[in-house]
């Protein structure tokens, strides 16, 4: 069973068809040191406008993006 998550437009996210649903919500995930790569959509807007501060600040957009799912998950975990 996979743990489906609606989002905008017609595309459901899944959490991996082979997983148990249960392990998934109550168990901790392991820390395995592997990169994994999200994909973002953006108005092209709000990319310019991210993008721009980033440099700004002379930090990658993925580091920027790094430290706020760290906020979040803080706070939600």
């Amino acid at each position: 069973m996979a743990l489906e998550k609606a989002h905008s437009g017609n595309k459901k996210m899944t959490f991996g068809e082979n997983r148990d649903l249960k392990q998934i919500v109550s168990a901790p995930a392991p820390i395995t040191g592997k990169i994994k790569r999200v994909n973002v959509n953006f108005d092209e807007d709000k990319h310019i406008r991210f993008k721009t501060a980033c440099a700004k600040k002379g930090k990658s957009i993925t580091d920027v993006i790094n430290e706020l799912v760290n906020d979040w998950l803080r706070e939600n975990e």
